[in-house]
């Protein structure tokens, strides 16, 4: 262990987008951080690979374009943003199996109960249940903490199940009932409101959003993003340590003492990485906490102040996803446009495909295989709450027929990768934002020290991207 620790004017443990954004803050205001990384590279769940000769996102590939932060700061990283090209359709097992366009909305909550559309995927009854949400007025529904509840107050069980379940869940890995109003849609509530009806709040919120597409992402791929981050960070003087776990903080007087190790592999590659070797300590005046939940929850119980106590995350979905690269000229005119969300369940029909969704990423954003000829398939598996199959090659190229309309087969693949992403997404339940709240008074307590994260800012980057950088100006 060190005689005497190196003091550094900050730093930060993570290096998710969270992290690497407080870390940006930092290095910006001229505070050198030194950051910390268990993993060999930075982005968490933002990251891509060359697959049969293309370069992909396997993690995130997109970002929410309710917040002008996220498309600010590609900008200033000096990356192009890009709306995707097709349209986003819904796969239904009613009828023998179907494909519907994703009507206008926000999160499966239509913005207009005229929409063809929306007659198409409700039943007459639905829909004229869905219609007592207009006459209501703001008070049926304006407690409800769950998205569940808010829609099936308003809108009924049929919007729930066939709308926003399907998509709102397909969007965060979890039934709405887990998903915290104010979080997955900020302003939400406020709108209802005002205008006195959910559809209306909707089509409010749809209104005053940036025009276009509700996402966007960077030319080239999203994982562009981290590595731009890591770039300027160390062009600011900043340090981007990888493969270094931290295993203790502690007050140190004025400062904060912050112990890491190297790590190593665990006997499961699958699992975290393992503290090995003799540990190494630095202090400083300014740490941020830019773990993943489960991780930034260990690592908080050891500052006895912050009370963490039992607290465990609720489980996330257990996801995987085969990404297919493949050569096939009939998928050039992009048969189902970006790719389509699958119901959750058959409603007594029989179940044709067993993935949650398929993205025809190469459709959706050309320019990453523009001159290729190649086309990029990410077939998705897993929900909150059921096993996830193991997914195969052969299972996704299955799906993909049947969703696509047309077959398609193994010889024209040129290349395929399996991703897991286990206990992934922990969902944002309304009793986690009052944990949260009540964390965030007792950091208050605590001179030089912030968290950030998706399980702690909210979800999306439209919430970690602006709150990792407040953190950093607080701290400054």
């Amino acid at each position: 262990m060190n005689s005497s620790p190196q003091h550094v004017p900050s730093v930060v443990v993570g290096g998710g987008i969270g992290g690497l954004q407080a870390a940006h803050g930092f290095a910006k205001l001229g505070l050198e951080p030194l950051l910390l990384e268990a993993r060999g590279t930075c982005g968490g769940l933002i990251f891509g690979a060359p697959i049969g000769g293309v370069w992909v996102d396997l993690g995130a590939e997109s970002f929410a374009k309710r917040s002008v932060a996220t498309a600010d700061l590609c900008r200033d990283l000096g990356l192009k943003v890009v709306d995707p090209s097709g349209n986003s359709w819904l796969w239904s097992h009613r009828d023998g199996g179907r494909a519907i366009r994703i009507p206008h909305g926000v999160l499966g909550i239509p913005t207009d109960l005229d929409d063809p559309i929306v007659g198409s995927l409700l039943s007459q009854e639905g829909l004229a249940r869905a219609r007592q949400d207009l006459e209501m007025g703001p008070g049926p529904g304006a407690d409800a903490a769950d998205l569940a509840s808010l829609v099936v107050a308003r809108l009924g069980e049929e919007v729930l199940t066939r709308l926003v379940d399907p998509i709102a869940g397909g969007v965060h890995s979890a039934h709405p009932s887990e998903l915290s109003v104010d979080v997955v849609s900020p302003g939400l509530r406020d709108a209802l409101a005002r205008e006195g009806s959910l559809v209306r709040a909707a089509a409010a919120l749809r209104a005053s959003a940036p025009a276009g597409a509700v996402v966007s992402s960077a030319v080239g791929g999203l994982f562009t993003l981290p590595r731009a981050l890591v770039s300027r960070i160390e062009e600011l003087g900043g340090t981007v340590a990888g493969r270094r776990i931290v295993t203790a903080i502690a007050r140190d007087g004025d400062a904060w003492r912050v112990t890491h190790h190297e790590a190593g592999r665990a006997p499961d590659p699958a699992d975290p990485p393992v503290p090995v070797g003799e540990p190494e300590v630095v202090t400083t005046d300014r740490l941020v906490v830019a773990l993943d939940g489960r991780a930034a929850l260990d690592l908080l119980r050891t500052v006895p102040e912050l009370g963490i106590g039992d607290w465990e995350l609720p489980r996330g979905a257990d996801l995987a996803q085969v990404c297919i690269v493949l050569e096939d000229p009939a998928l050039d005119a992009g048969p189902i446009g970006s790719g389509l969300l699958v119901t959750p369940d058959a409603e007594g029909a029989e179940r044709r495909v067993a993935c949650k969704a398929i993205t025809h990423y190469s459709i959706k954003w050309p320019g990453v295989v523009a001159g290729t000829g190649k086309h990029v398939l990410r077939v998705s598996y897993g929900r909150a709450g059921v096993p996830t199959p193991e997914p195969t090659l052969a299972g996704a190229l299955a799906d993909a027929s049947v969703l696509l309309g047309l077959p398609v087969s193994e010889e024209q693949v040129v290349g395929h990768a399996v991703i897991h992403f286990p206990n992934s997404l922990p969902p944002q339940t309304p009793a986690h934002r009052v944990r949260v709240a009540e964390l965030t008074e007792r950091i208050a307590g605590l001179p030089g020290f912030a968290v950030t994260g998706a399980w702690f800012a909210g979800t999306g980057l439209a919430a970690v991207i602006p709150h990792g950088e407040r953190v950093a100006k607080e701290l400054a």
